[in-house]
């Protein structure tokens, strides 16, 4: 019936005149479906996605659909409770088809969702991460649309993937002329405070929560470092800049240590099986990483340097290519690919070159996307019931972490390189964890699912705990041991900050009528910080100076300083003057005074309207909106 009603509307499509709009998808069940489906494709619908589904291999293989799937039930002849079963099963993964064709509109709209309320939550301090990681609790399995999804090795692919963009930013983003001074505390706590960080929460999951020695470790590697996204994110929002550089500090840090993480991970899930020679594991993967994240940093820099007039969306394909294949060639030879995509950020992000501050801009929206799909997919994957299974030992570890661990492992390494109190203690603080545990634990799951489940479950605790918590009241903690530095600007720690004013170039010719004709450029009543560069004059340049007189027919290029107010809101757009637009055959100073044109497209001619300027029926108006 349902196909027979598929079939009537493409026919009545076809009618319609929609034939080349037709965007169907036909799945035939069982064999009256299978051959319904050979019945359309044999009349030549076109337009269609064919797919059938059946229990029956032989049935299965006399269709004609592109996309066959057949259901190994293992039962010929069942008992009522057998078929049930097998029911039930093929219902699964039925739903599993259709998440599968609707995974792109899922995800789509889910980012808007996540936009939307970013923009309307984010004002009350509310940590924009738990509300994805809570929208895709809701729709998971157990939440309201119960979407049954636990495919892990996807889920691992996607977020991997993901986590490449998240820490090639953490680097890109860093101005290292803001971090002299504390390059060493930094670089000590992304390697060896990651190390102590998580021999010592698996040793405190040992010996304190009794749980096995393999799990132990696995809990302290995939917790071990901090969250590079959730401390930008805070520093940027709150603008935290903090005293003694702390900030490039937590910056630098956060930013560098998930490489290490990672690689005590992948340590202990190799020690299981009895053939790892750790030494060599970490030197490969430490060197290796290294040498070919500087040997991709030094070509894509020559490269951008040596192309003349590349624009920013060139530049940005560049970058992009540079760090996703710097990444596959390091994990190719043995290397540490987040390693590599770190310091390839780091080396050009701190060159110069034209329009960085838009590349910094892309990169930082494409990471905000690989946030909300890395929290989305956690709180997709999570069990709620599951997971409070284990609240009791995750708040423990969090609390240990937060309170006896980090602390600890901060003072000891840094103490020495003279530190305050209340650096070590903010530091402390900030360590948050976020993305990066949430990858190492679903690879943990997929290398192991037992104890990963295990891993997985507490490590989703003690993140949420941690952004909610430990990001909630980073700000205030600031604060109270005073290490605010009003006089700063956190701004200056990231790569897009720019404390040099942008310059913009205006044109104008310089007719019969102009006051200009005549004088010299000395006795010119320009702006301040508006300057003469350049004079055009029979198609002949002249850099003018004092004594330069202004003629007839010049065509002069002024340059001054562009807007760049970032607390000011103002939006430029355009209006086509029709016969019943208002502003059709006023002139300019006829029309409110809150209304500001900037330009008048008349004709394909763009002009600066004056005053006098009589407004015509068909012009293109350019208005700037206060």
């Amino acid at each position: 019936m349902e196909g027979r009603f598929a079939y009537n509307l493409y026919l009545q499509e076809q009618d319609n005149g929609m034939k080349d709009k037709m965007n169907m998808k036909v799945i035939g069940i069982g064999g009256m479906g299978i051959n319904f489906v050979n019945f359309m494709i044999a009349s030549g619908v076109k337009k269609v996605e064919y797919i059938t589904i059946d229990t029956d291999s032989e049935n299965s293989g006399l269709s004609h659909a592109e996309k066959k799937i057949f259901l190994d039930t293992g039962v010929k002849e069942c008992s009522r409770e057998q078929a049930e079963r097998v029911a039930f099963q093929c219902e699964n993964q039925f739903q599993e088809l259709l998440l599968e064709t609707n995974i792109l509109f899922l995800i789509s709209f889910f980012i808007i969702v996540s936009i939307f309320m970013y923009r309307y939550l984010s004002k009350f301090g509310v940590p924009m991460l738990l509300v994805f990681i809570s929208l895709g609790m809701i729709f998971g399995e157990n939440g309201i649309f119960k979407i049954p999804y636990d495919n892990y090795e996807l889920s691992r692919d996607i977020c991997s993937f993901a986590l490449i963009y998240i820490i090639f930013f953490g680097g890109f983003g860093t101005n290292l002329s803001m971090a002299r001074g504390i390059i060493k505390k930094s670089l000590i706590l992304s390697s060896l405070g990651v190390i102590f960080t998580s021999l010592l929460t698996g040793l405190f999951s040992h010996y304190v929560l009794k749980l096995d020695w393999y799990s132990s470790l696995l809990i302290g590697s995939v917790l071990g470092s901090t969250d590079a996204a959730s401390v930008f994110a805070i520093l940027r929002s709150h603008k935290l800049n903090l005293k003694e550089n702390t900030a490039s500090l937590l910056e630098i840090e956060s930013g560098s240590n998930d490489p290490f993480a990672y690689v005590l991970t992948i340590a202990f899930l190799t020690l299981s099986k009895g053939n790892l020679n750790l030494p060599l594991l970490l030197f490969k993967q430490v060197f290796f990483g290294l040498a070919v994240g500087y040997i991709f940093a030094r070509v894509s820099c020559y490269i951008i340097r040596k192309v003349n007039n590349i624009d920013s969306g060139m530049s940005m394909a560049l970058i992009t290519a540079s760090m996703l294949l710097s990444y596959s060639t390091s994990e190719f030879i043995g290397g540490n690919g987040y390693i590599t995509v770190y310091l390839l950020g780091v080396l050009l992000g701190n060159m110069h070159f034209n329009k960085k501050s838009e590349i910094v801009s892309f990169f930082n929206g494409l990471t905000s996307i690989m946030q909300i799909l890395i929290f989305f997919l956690l709180g997709l994957l999570v069990n709620p019931l599951e997971a409070l299974k284990y609240t009791v030992p995750a708040i423990l570890i969090m609390i240990a972490m937060t309170l006896f661990i980090r602390p600890f492992v901060v003072c000891s390494l840094i103490s020495p390189l003279k530190s305050s109190r209340g650096q070590k203690l903010l530091v402390s603080w900030a360590g948050l964890r976020g993305a990066a545990s949430v990858v190492f634990a679903i690879l943990v799951v997929v290398a192991n699912k037992e104890r990963g489940m295990v891993v997985f479950n507490i490590a989703f605790i003690v993140v949420l705990l941690s952004i909610a918590i430990q990001g909630s009241l980073l700000p205030y903690f600031s604060k109270k041991l005073n290490m605010i530095d009003e006089d700063g600007d956190v701004l200056r720690t990231f790569n897009d900050y720019s404390d040099t004013e942008d310059v913009d170039f205006i044109t104008a010719e310089i007719d019969e009528t102009h006051k200009w004709v005549g004088r010299q450029v000395k006795n010119l009543e320009l702006m301040p910080s508006v300057l003469l560069v350049l004079i055009i004059r029979n198609n002949e340049n002249i850099i003018p100076n004092g004594n330069t007189v202004i003629e007839k027919g010049d065509r002069i290029v002024l340059c001054g300083s562009s807007f760049v107010e970032k607390d000011t809101r103002i939006n430029l757009y355009e209006s086509i003057v029709d016969k019943t637009s208002k502003y059709k055959d006023k002139s300019i100073k006829e029309l409110d005074r809150n209304t500001l044109i900037v330009m008048i497209k008349r004709d394909e001619v763009a002009m600066i309207p004056s005053g006098n300027t009589t407004i015509l029926e068909n012009d293109i108006l350019v208005l700037l909106d206060r």
